[in-house]
């Protein structure tokens, strides 16, 4: 028998996707942390939240201080994300892409490359907006994630 029940983090600092996060784990009776900096603080009181000190990288610490193997965490930081799948934890990005610890070499690249282009002072383009079609995708695969956690911990 398993000695942890897998609880979901979510780096909430920038997560568009909190009230999906939130109806997914009620459904299937799965813990859920929210963390972020004071800065951040939302009003989503049904949920339970970490507030840490605004200092930087404090939600990265505080995730990769308090998770186990066979937790998840949801997070838009793809650094974050490669030092998390290499401990054994489920990675998922708001937009519903799993990360492997096979996408670290990439995802690293990726990242020198736009800091690189930075410092040469070329304009990076962020993100594109977050759409209805990946919030239903993050939804489906976060959803079935949590039904394999509630499983495999023998919740009820």
């Amino acid at each position: 028998m398993k000695s942890h029940n897998s609880i979901v983090y979510v780096d909430a600092d920038s997560s568009p996707v909190k009230q999906e996060i939130i109806s997914a784990c009620a459904a299937h009776h799965v813990p859920v942390r929210f963390i972020t900096t004071i800065n951040h603080l939302s009003s989503d009181s049904d949920a339970s939240w970490v507030v840490l000190d605004p200092v930087d990288q404090a939600v990265d610490w505080y995730i990769l201080n308090h998770i186990s193997p066979g937790d998840c965490v949801v997070t838009q930081d793809l650094a974050l994300a490669t030092l998390l799948t290499a401990k054994d934890v489920t990675v998922i990005t708001p937009r519903g892409e799993l990360i492997t610890e096979a996408d670290a070499d990439e995802i690293l690249l990726r990242k020198h490359m736009r800091i690189q282009n930075q410092r040469q002072g070329k304009r990076i383009k962020g993100p594109s907006k977050l759409t209805a079609a990946d919030r239903r995708r993050f939804l489906t695969i976060f959803s079935s994630f949590c039904r394999k956690m509630q499983e495999s911990d023998g919740s009820c």
